[in-house]
């Protein structure tokens, strides 16, 4: 493997202000893996679902990437209600379902070779638990809205989380709260200062920054406001697509330049899958 992503794959509910609910697959890491899988990535994905899980869904996943760590339990799948409000601000409650202790769930022997992990968005405290696990590798992480009381109040255990991983993906939002930083300059700062070697703060339509000791700005590919059909998972189909490069050695701006083709990519369909 070149990757393995592990964290939440969903039965998303988007609701618009004023639209009908739409039902889609979802979950962060089904995004960043299918995202790295359609940029040349071989892609192992570890997850739990439950039997409420469309198969149809399964197989669509099957088609381009490893689906040994997907485990398909007794229960529901995890559901994620993606709410968007007239201002622009996103709310993501989730029902659980089966997706409970995610960071104690099994790997593949065989996907312990892989070049680079990621650890899509789950509580952090599951997410020290697989960086634990993972102790030597290299390992990549990325946040959620869903958890950003936790990265408000539980600062310490980002702190060692941050510590242990090569590159982070934090939106504005979630660099400014996992920090306490009044600015995404000062929290990318921060964020290496505690350990992260490549810290990548995304900002929608205004491109990404990044970090490495010094400051690179990349802007965002154009799209014709027509074009965008859906927001949901631009910036993990972007941590997909800079991660199939990356792992590759390839050069940095490759990397980003990548990630963004595959978020504007994304924002062209329904959903956070790639496929």
């Amino acid at each position: 493997m070149d990757l393995v992503v592990l964290g939440h794959v969903s039965i998303d509910h988007i609701i618009f202000p004023g639209r009908k609910e739409i039902i889609l697959p979802g979950g962060a890491a089904a995004a960043v893996a299918t995202s790295a899988a359609l940029s040349g990535a071989k892609v192992g994905l570890v997850t739990k679902v439950g039997r409420d899980f469309p198969k149809e869904w399964l197989e669509k996943l099957e088609g381009v990437l490893d689906i040994g760590g997907v485990h398909v339990l007794k229960g529901k799948t995890i559901h994620i209600y993606m709410i968007y409000h007239k201002d622009g601000s996103v709310d993501a409650p989730v029902d659980m379902g089966v997706a409970q202790r995610m960071g104690e769930t099994e790997i593949p022997r065989e996907y312990l070779k892989a070049k680079i992990f990621h650890i899509a968005p789950i509580p952090p405290e599951e997410q020290l638990k697989v960086v634990k696990r993972l102790e030597g590798k290299r390992v990549a992480l990325d946040f959620n809205p869903t958890y950003m009381e936790e990265y408000r109040s539980r600062r310490a255990i980002l702190r060692e989380i941050i510590s242990r991983v090569e590159v982070v993906f934090p939106n504005e939002r979630e660099a400014r709260t996992i920090t306490g930083a009044s600015s995404i300059e000062e929290a990318a700062e921060i964020m290496h200062s505690w350990g992260a070697k490549l810290v990548i703060i995304t900002r929608g339509e205004r491109g990404v920054l990044v970090y490495d000791g010094s400051f690179r700005e990349f802007g965002a590919l154009e799209i014709d406001r027509g074009e965008i059909v859906d927001p949901t998972g631009a910036g993990d189909a972007f941590a997909g697509g800079f991660l199939a490069f990356y792992v590759k050695g390839k050069p940095l701006e490759d990397c980003i330049i990548q990630g963004l083709h595959r978020a504007r990519e994304v924002l062209k369909k329904k959903g956070s899958w790639s496929i």
